[in-house]
């Protein structure tokens, strides 16, 4: 049997997309772009930063060295693509030109990579220190309403990791006792639903574990305006929160995204989320991630609770081949219509990179089912243009 790959890879070429999830800045931050600033904003710096460019030897070493690394194979990737030379030692000064005549000459370049080489119908778009934001161009951007700074409100004064104050979002009675702050929650969820945002964002697997409990509300006030708080308390306070968030979006019908997998790696599989999932069983909860590196778990959760639905974000550019895996997974425990794919990106080369990345993997996990007999060519068009398309319109109401 000939190998399907090649035409399945450009039948996905050809789908318009709606990327799940996204932190894409507003225009005035993408001034002055240039080679550095790309990959300093993009995950290959989580790995390590490019060279001085006018350096052939370290350059050729760095790419030598990571090239194997999805986050940089996509990029390079990319870039060649949009810049038109191939990522090498001996071209990154005139890439660096190219990007920075490029920038220089089209203020609107990172929207324009967005909707014409990345195929962006439409971007869920998490944003801080601007919770729910469209950055001006409601065409392109949903936005999602990252609630991480509610687990910082036991404190009036203190921020979220993102240096973002919570109570800045409050209207109306003061806020006293914990049942006040619950109630201010939920009416800015409601504000911000009507304002336009299309889900909830938690990502709090970077602060502490996803491991959530149904806690009392009387325990749970032990942290609340209590600077003296003890970390059990601060958890309990948390705890309270996540089921009062995860009751909000039932409420007012909006997904809640979790960040799940990769964080602060203390007990942030997504198996911990399993008592809030079933105690919600009206939330629809989108998982990100797939808790790589725990996908078992997150097959799991698919398989046991029709609420779940499961984002493919980031799992391409941390590894392409257990990616593909993972879709074939995905697909066999639960079905067509609960997977989704965002880029996850705050620069569009980036974001170009995690499609590219996307494309060729899910090209390779359709392909394989074909091989396998456990899908023939058409079903496999079916699934890659609801996993791009489709399931996200649907879901997210866009």
């Amino acid at each position: 049997m000939a190998n399907p790959y090649l035409e399945i890879r450009e039948y996905i070429h050809s789908l318009g997309v709606v990327s799940t999830h996204d932190h894409h800045w507003p225009g005035a931050l993408y001034t002055g772009v240039d080679l550095r600033s790309i990959f300093h904003n993009s995950y290959t710096a989580w790995r390590a930063e490019l060279p001085e460019l006018d350096d052939r030897g370290r350059c050729a070493a760095f790419i030598l060295r990571y090239k194997c690394n999805s986050f940089f194979l996509w990029l390079f990737e990319a870039l060649e693509k949009l810049y038109g030379l191939p990522v090498t030692a001996e071209n990154l000064p005139e890439i660096d030109r190219r990007v920075q005549d490029a920038y220089a000459k089209d203020n609107s370049r990172p929207i324009r990579i967005l909707k014409e080489n990345c195929r962006f119908e439409k971007v869920i778009n998490d944003r801080q220190p601007d919770p729910g934001s469209d950055l001006g161009h409601p065409e392109l951007f949903a936005p999602a309403f990252r609630c991480d700074g509610f687990f910082s409100g036991y404190l009036r004064d203190k921020p979220d990791p993102n240096g973002f104050f919570i109570y800045s979002l409050f209207e109306g009675a003061p806020v006293e006792t914990l049942p006040d702050y619950l109630e201010a929650m939920r009416l800015a969820v409601k504000r911000k639903k009507e304002a336009g945002c299309v889900a909830l964002k938690v990502a709090i697997a970077y602060e502490r574990p996803l491991t959530f409990e149904n806690t009392d509300i009387n325990k749970a006030a032990g942290a609340f305006h209590n600077p003296g708080a003890t970390e059990k308390e601060i958890f309990d306070f948390g705890d309270r929160v996540m089921f009062s968030l995860a009751e909000a979006a039932a409420e007012f019908d909006l997904p809640l995204q979790i960040h799940t997998g990769l964080g602060q790696l203390k007990a942030t599989n997504p198996i911990g989320l399993q008592k809030l999932i079933e105690s919600n069983p009206k939330t629809r909860f989108h998982l990100l991630h797939g808790g790589f590196p725990w996908f078992d778990d997150t097959y799991a959760l698919l398989a046991q609770y029709k609420n779940v639905w499961s984002d493919t974000c980031w799992i391409p550019y941390l590894s392409t081949s257990a990616a593909a895996g993972y879709i074939v997974t995905t697909l066999e425990v639960s079905d067509a219509h609960r997977l989704t794919w965002g880029s996850d990106a705050w620069m569009s080369e980036d974001a170009y990179g995690a499609l590219l990345a996307m494309e060729h993997t899910l090209a390779l996990a359709l392909s394989r089912m074909i091989n396998d007999g456990l899908a023939d060519k058409p079903y496999a068009k079916y699934i890659a243009k609801r996993i791009m398309h489709d399931n996200a319109k649907e879901f997210f109401g866009i």
